[in-house]
This record gives structure tokens, C-alpha cells and sequence, in this order.
């Protein structure tokens, strides 16, 4: 919905959610002020305060709503375990352009969580967790080498995402659609020649 057709409250909220954003990724959590970010909002302080008790609170709101979606797009490879061979090529792109969608639409969301949260070890080692529950669960299917390790491979495809985020799709210089094309071949084919 556009912004103007929205409730002047939930404009003003939004608007200090999306200032917080470019704030906290500008500055880190511990720099941003309150008072910078009504400023970059065209608000007051009295009307921060009205949506959110403190900064942290504000902070913790943007990263749940974040960690939300995350969530339900890392688990993608849970639906790839249903489907016939021929669909899981295709599957596995759908997924990973919802995943580059989702980060190009929060740059700053994402460069917080991906780049600059203190909890981003942890979070590395819980999407790495969940992508290898997928990955054991398409092994069992039959989609996924039996040789390979779904705890390594998990921790490379994580890894890789976050890489591939920071340099091609936050920089503009490729579309979700472009890099998910160039990451399933990459998992799919490796980087071998086959042997003939």
C-alpha cells in the first residue's frame, strides 16, 4: 500500500521505521541517536515515543520483522523434497530469487543483520542449521549427492549468499533474478569440468 493511503500514524511509524533502518546501518546501532533518526524522519522526539518505548525497542521491532521472513524464505529448500528431479532445478531458483528479492528490498535491513548485528555468528550458524536439515531431507529424496557433506554444504551456501548479497545485488550491478541464475549453476554443476 502507498504511503498516502495509509493512516497518518502508520505513515509516521513507517517512516521512522525506514529512517531507523538507513540510521543503523549508516552508523551502527550504538552511534544512531533517537534525535537523528525523527530528524531523517521529519518528526519529533514526542512522536518516536509515541510508537516506541526506546531505540532498542525500535531496533528489536525492525530485526523480528526481518528475522520473520528470513526465516520463512531459508527454509525454501524444505519444499524442494516433495517434488520430482525434473522440478528441483527450478525450485531452487525460485527460492534463492526470493531470498535476493527479499535483501534488495531492505538494503539497510540487510546490511545490518548480514553485516554489522552482533548476533551474526549466531545467526550464520542457525541459517547453516536449517539449510542442512533441508539438505539431509533432499538426500533422503534422492535430489542431493548422498556423498556430500549437508553441513559443509550448508555453511558454503550460506556463506555464499551472504558474499554474492554484498557484491553484486547491494551494489545494483545484479538483478535477484541474475544472481540466482548464476548460484543454482554454481550448486548444481560445481565448478568442474564433467569427465568424458
Amino acid at each position: 500500500m502507498e504511503e498516502s493511503k495509509l493512516p497518518k500514524g502508520e505513515q509516521s511509524r513507517g517512516r521512522l521505521l525506514a529512517a531507523a533502518a538507513s540510521e543503523f546501518a549508516a552508523k551502527g546501532f550504538h552511534r544512531a541517536r533517537v534525535s537523528d533518526i525523527v530528524k531523517a524522519a521529519g518528526l519529533t522526539q514526542a512522536s518516536f515515543y509515541q510508537y516506541f518505548e526506546s531505540k532498542e525497542g525500535l531496533y528489536q521491532q525492525l530485526m523480528d520483522e526481518f528475522f520473520s521472513r528470513l526465516w520463512e524464505l531459508a527454509d525454501g529448500g524444505s519444499k524442494v523434497t516433495a517434488l520430482g528431479k525434473a522440478d528441483v532445478f527450478d525450485q531452487v531458483r525460485e527460492n534463492l530469487v526470493a531470498l535476493f528479492g527479499f535483501f534488495q528490498e531492505r538494503p539497510e535491513l540487510t546490511q545490518i543483520v548480514l553485516y554489522q548485528a552482533e548476533a551474526g555468528e549466531e545467526l550464520h550458524r542457525k541459517l547453516a542449521a536449517m539449510v542442512s536439515a533441508n539438505l539431509r531431507q533432499n538426500q533422503a529424496a534422492g535430489h542431493v549427492r548422498a556423498a556430500l557433506s549437508p553441513e559443509v554444504a550448508a555453511e558454503a551456501m550460506v556463506a555464499v549468499c551472504y558474499r554474492l548479497t554484498a557484491r553484486f545485488l547491494l551494489t545494483g550491478e545484479k538483478t535477484p533474478e541474475q544472481l540466482a541464475d548464476e548460484a543454482v549453476c554454481f550448486l548444481a554443476h560445481g565448478i568442474l569440468q564433467e569427465k568424458r
